[in-house]
């Protein structure tokens, strides 16, 4: 799983955008040892047990305009398909998915402290990169276990207390307008998926917004790329960020399968609509990257049910399920 790219690292160091180096050393390994097929097509020999040997898939989350310029030149000179998941909300706009929002803020601020006594996390200084993300950190986790009422609040209190109200300069984490997501999808082995409306925790949302974030972004997608989408993915996609009542509106909208982030190959015995994929950060090596499409990076003990490599009737969510 990938989300961002960019031509050059960026400062502060954000370990959801890629260098465009690194996502082509990234993807060669992978053209070089695995089968890589078409996401649904993954998922549909993954359930009718045809996989070949050492299956995988490659997707992108959130959908930034850097993967028309940055991503599309390397899937289509390596003849890889991917899946892109879109938050269609602010699709074509100069808005920032929230995560985004904040990095940018920390990252553009002339203040050299943040006042978060009401969060719990005291006055915090913001003088050196490394303050600056540590903090961002901190609270972006934080944002993510309040009611998602409430993280709006405080993302917006927030960002106005950095000074960064506007997000016209969203650099790297513009998102892709549906003019350049159909450009993507005819320039590139590209298929686009849905990934909510505007990117919230769904198990923070009241049962309106469940519905509504997915419902909408289905709709979207298949109103603005002519099919309908059999496949969704959580946004943050931790086990505690979607419930049953994603999952069942998922159903609703004609879902079939259903992407979190939790590291893992897909299986037979996996939930079709909590398929577990490795993400990979900016910070790690080649080395750790290795490691994991290969199923050989140590894994959490509570994860025993997942194989430890990605064989027959076993899909690699790390390069993209």
């Amino acid at each position: 799983m990938f989300h961002g790219v960019q031509d050059e690292p960026l400062c502060p160091p954000c370990d959801w955008v890629i260098d465009t180096a690194a996502l082509r050393r990234h993807l060669g390994y992978v053209r070089r040892h695995f089968t890589v097929l078409p996401l649904e097509e993954a998922l549909e020999r993954l359930r009718d047990g045809t996989l070949p040997h050492r299956a995988a898939a490659v997707t992108f989350d959130d959908g930034t305009r850097n993967l028309l310029t940055n991503a599309a030149p390397v899937l289509r000179d390596l003849e890889l398909p991917a899946a892109v998941f879109l938050a269609t909300g602010p699709m074509g706009t100069a808005e920032l998915l929230w995560p985004d929002r904040l990095w940018h803020a920390f990252a553009q601020t002339a203040r050299t402290e943040v006042d978060l006594t009401a969060q719990g996390l005291g006055i915090r200084s913001l003088r050196t990169d490394d303050d600056r993300t540590r903090t961002r950190e901190e609270i972006t986790q934080r944002l993510k276990e309040v009611p998602d009422a409430q993280r709006l609040v405080e993302v917006e209190s927030l960002v106005a207390a950095l000074g960064q109200e506007s997000d016209a300069h969203g650099g790297p984490f513009q998102l892709l307008s549906w003019n350049e997501a159909r450009a993507l999808a005819g320039d590139a082995p590209v298929t686009l998926y849905p990934h909510s409306v505007t990117h919230p925790i769904l198990s923070r949302c009241d049962d309106d917004k469940v519905d509504q974030e997915i419902s909408e972004s289905c709709r979207a997608v298949e109103i603005n790329s002519g099919r309908a989408p059999t496949i969704f993915a959580y946004p943050n996609g931790r086990t505690q960020d979607f419930d049953g009542r994603a999952k069942a509106a998922l159903r609703r909208n004609g879902i079939r399968w259903a992407l979190a982030t939790t590291d893992g190959f897909a299986d037979a015995d996996s939930d079709p609509l909590a398929l577990p994929r490795m993400g990979f950060a900016a910070h790690q090596s080649f080395a750790v990257f290795k490691l994991k499409v290969s199923g050989f990076a140590p894994r959490p003990r509570r994860r025993t049910s997942v194989g430890a490599r990605p064989a027959q009737n076993k899909v690699s969510t790390d390069v993209g399920v």
